[in-house]
């Protein structure tokens, strides 16, 4: 049995290195269940040098059951950058346990 709020959460949701961070019961809509990834201070794979974030877009996915009610996640997705004028890796986002580069 669990008794962390937090760890409570990653189990509904079902997404282990996540933060929930709202919850929104919509009269007469979905439930809403906001999410951001968990982010560990990062070093740009290219130049070494600290990354900063670019953007915090959202992303929703829809049609997930919840407790018999329709549900979306609200995803805050982190788009990471080199603070590195001259180097040339770009941006890049957390995608499945990876950073993937956006160029």
């Amino acid at each position: 049995m669990e008794f962390n709020p937090t760890r409570m959460c990653e189990l509904l949701v079902g997404l282990p290195d996540v933060n929930v961070t709202a919850v929104e019961d919509r009269p007469d809509g979905p439930i809403v269940v906001h999410i951001e990834a968990r982010l560990e201070r990062s070093w740009c794979a290219v130049c070494g040098v600290r990354t900063g974030v670019k953007e915090r877009p959202v992303v929703e996915l829809v049609d997930l059951p919840c407790f018999g009610r329709p549900a979306r996640l609200a995803w805050r997705k982190h788009r990471l950058c080199c603070r590195e004028p001259l180097c040339p890796a770009g941006s890049w986002t957390y995608v499945d346990s990876k950073w993937t580069w956006e160029g």
